[in-house]
């Protein structure tokens, strides 16, 4: 039997549409940083299927910021593009995507720039289609309106060099955000050293966002390659398991979790035990462990990604050195999203009380362990 839903009658007088001036300069202040949007434009390369992502941070001699991100991924048709763009694009036909509410491309993008554009196609016999979305055009007709602006020579070659045949190429350009404050000398030596500290970070953060997808050896997702301004991004696995120990056995490490629907989903928890850092030297400390205070804690994955690190999400405080060895590292899939009511960065998660406690007594032992080995009792 099949009920019969019928749409309720629209009243045009209930009608009340968003400024669109003032909601798309709104969305901008969403709480990314420049790093976090970056991560989030590479979760739709990974989820067109690319397998090469180049990432190129550029200013010119006036003080004009670019960043260009490249994928050669399946790209998009005229329809693809034009739905990329919508805020609020429609959902992916993988629910297991990095991409999730259809918003990062955009509120990422705007959040370091006021300007940014799309370029793609699927094939190399294709044309390349372009739109853009100009901040400040939007806010001087105050209507949701696009630009479809001419594809210039230094964005086909730009195409061609960072994209190849076929896939997607991201301009963000008006980057008025993109450093945190402005210089006396735009596009001099301070400025162009706060771009280089940029790039340096951004291939530390993503090193550990995507460790999974950058690891080879790794066969529980693809291997992917990522490059920012020519330099392959390493995977760093802050879990060093080459010389910490999972201390979790194994039948502890599957966490069954019921949704409000009724169904059971799983989720993996490891409780690794770093080396002291008097047994390692200081290269493994500073490339591989990286013993910190800020490091302890929990590394949360959705589908293999990073989506927040550091800290035990309340369980208990994360400021004492005695804990620093201790690391949760904890992966749950799409179908969990809603569990973990996963923010639209992607950045945050929250736990359910139960949930808290259930996490707190399994891993108190191992909590207690790691402040043990610190201290070296035996």
């Amino acid at each position: 039997y099949k009920e019969l839903i019928t749409m309720p009658d629209i009243n045009p007088d209930m009608i009340n549409e968003p400024d669109p001036s003032r909601l798309i300069h709104g969305l901008r202040d969403t709480g990314y940083d420049f790093y976090t949007a970056a991560a989030d434009i590479i979760d739709n390369s990974i989820a067109a299927d690319a397998s090469n992502i180049n990432i190129n941070l550029e200013i010119a001699a006036d003080g004009r910021k670019y960043v260009y991100f490249g994928d050669n991924g399946h790209g998009m048709n005229e329809d693809g593009l034009h739905n990329a763009m919508r805020y609020g694009a429609q959902v992916r036909e993988n629910l297991a995507s990095l991409g999730k509410f259809g918003l990062g491309l955009k509120t990422a993008s705007s959040s370091i720039c006021l300007k940014y554009s799309l370029i793609s196609r699927k094939e190399a016999s294709e044309e390349l289609k372009k739109l853009t979305w100009d901040l400040e055009h939007v806010g001087d007709v105050n209507a949701w309106e696009m630009l479809e602006e001419t594809i210039n020579s230094d964005e086909e070659e730009l195409f061609e060099e960072l994209c190849g045949e076929s896939g997607t190429l991201l301009v963000w350009s008006k980057c008025d955000r993109l450093l945190s404050k402005a210089y006396d000398q735009p596009g001099g030596v301070k400025e162009q050293k706060a771009i280089d500290h940029r790039k340096q970070k951004l291939i530390d953060h993503c090193a550990l966002i995507f460790h999974k997808y950058l690891n080879s050896a790794d066969k529980s997702h693809r291997t992917i390659n990522i490059n920012v301004n020519g330099v392959s991004v390493e995977y760093w696995n802050p879990f060093y398991p080459e010389k910490s120990e999972q201390v979790l056995p194994d039948k502890l490490t599957k966490l069954p979790i019921i949704t409000e629907d009724g169904s059971e989903h799983v989720a993996t928890i490891k409780a690794w035990i770093l080396p002291h850092r008097k047994d390692l030297s200081s290269e493994e400390n500073s490339k591989y462990a990286k013993i910190t205070n800020r490091g302890q804690g929990f590394y949360i994955h959705r589908e293999g990604r990073v989506i927040h690190y550091g800290g035990y999400l309340g369980l208990w405080r994360a400021d004492d050195p005695h804990w620093s060895l201790f690391r949760v590292e904890f992966d749950f899939d799409h179908n969990l999203d809603e569990a973990f009511r996963v923010d639209v960065k992607k950045s945050r998660i929250l736990l359910d009380p139960a949930l808290e406690e259930a996490l707190k007594e399994l891993l108190e032992p191992a909590h207690k362990e790691a402040d043990r080995r610190y201290r070296r009792k035996q």
